[in-house]
């Protein structure tokens, strides 16, 4: 028996050193790329492109934007996909969202999308952006969503893309919760569960995309930046709170009341737009539903044109509502 505890203790032991290992050289290969800040205890790492005074939408300005990335990804996200052609002529700050990226990550209790959103709120406040537009993706799409209910009076609009709005069941998180648990979670994330990630995460990357391809630029984000420990625990305690955080969430949506567009793919394998983005759409009114066909859940990937018209359909709705009737 003895034995057995030694060879067991061994291989963690040498699994916990990989994992350490692969993280040094992941952060070698992709080094932070952008800003950093901090908001209370919490350091926080952000691009901020395009023009720094675009104006003010009440004077003819562009609107600064808020990008916020889905769970398990980075800002990088962004980057890679419609970042450019949003800062061309407005100011856009994308967040590595608490514990993914270089941000750090926040106490557990704060795990769910209205703390989130209260931490990116302050953030977006000591950079001085002024009633900005929100872009959640997936996860993120609810800390959008939690922002415009607790502090409807500073963004200027919304545009949900991918969210998962409402608490309908899913079993499927149950196996990415694991390094949320107390105590064995973070063992599990420095040791068994890097590799094994590493072994699903392409079949994973292609049913995230599908029925789009994994775009080549993917390959500019390691796979070991994403398995990171640390990002691994974020990612997982962020899940287990998002039920509980759209269930408190969802019979408010009929408050929001700024402008909004929901975008979906209408082949979505991850959530279901039906369940959730029509479902929002219905819950809020004034907003826009835009369901794109042959999509998955990476529209910004797949069809930034389209997410680029409804982002600038919603500027468009901004400019014809004075701020204070908006909040």
């Amino acid at each position: 028996m003895r034995s057995g505890l030694a060879l067991t203790a061994g291989l963690l032991a040498g699994l916990w050193l990989d994992a350490r290992r692969r993280t040094n050289r992941a952060e070698r290969v992709h080094p932070p790329s952008g800003h950093f800040m901090s908001v209370g205890d919490t350091r926080l790492h952000y691009l901020d492109h395009g023009p720094a005074d675009g104006g003010s939408p009440a004077d003819g300005g562009a609107t600064p934007m808020v990008f916020l990335h889905g769970n398990g990804t980075t800002a990088d996200d962004w980057a890679l996909s419609l970042l450019d052609k949003a800062a061309r002529n407005r100011r856009c700050v994308c967040f590595d969202r608490p514990g993914h990226g270089y941000s750090e990550a926040t106490p557990r209790r704060d795990a769910g999308p209205a703390a989130q959103a209260a931490l990116l709120r302050a953030a977006t406040r000591k950079l001085g952006l002024e009633r900005p537009i929100i872009v959640g993706h997936s996860l993120a799409g609810a800390v959008a969503l939690a922002w415009a209910l607790d502090f409807p009076e500073e963004i200027g609009g919304l545009v949900i893309l991918s969210a998962f709005t409402h608490p309908t069941p899913r079993l499927d998180f149950l196996p990415m919760m694991g390094p949320a648990i107390p105590a064995a979670g973070p063992l599990l994330s420095h040791t068994v569960l890097p590799p094994l990630d590493r072994l699903i995460l392409p079949a994973l990357m292609r049913r995230i995309f599908e029925p789009n391809p994994v775009p080549p630029s993917y390959d500019e984000l390691p796979p070991d930046f994403l398995l990171r420990p640390t990002q691994l625990e974020a990612a997982a305690a962020q899940l287990a709170a998002l039920i509980p955080g759209v269930a408190a969430m969802a019979p408010r949506y009929s408050e929001i009341r700024c402008p909004m567009a929901v975008v979906a793919g209408r082949e979505d394998r991850i959530v279901d737009p039906h369940a959730h983005a029509v479902q929002l759409h219905n819950a809020v009114a004034g907003s826009t539903l835009h369901l794109l066909a042959e999509t998955g859940h990476m529209p910004h990937h797949a069809r930034p044109d389209a997410v680029m018209a409804a982002i600038e359909r919603v500027e468009r709705a901004i400019k014809t509502v004075p701020a204070h009737a908006a909040s």
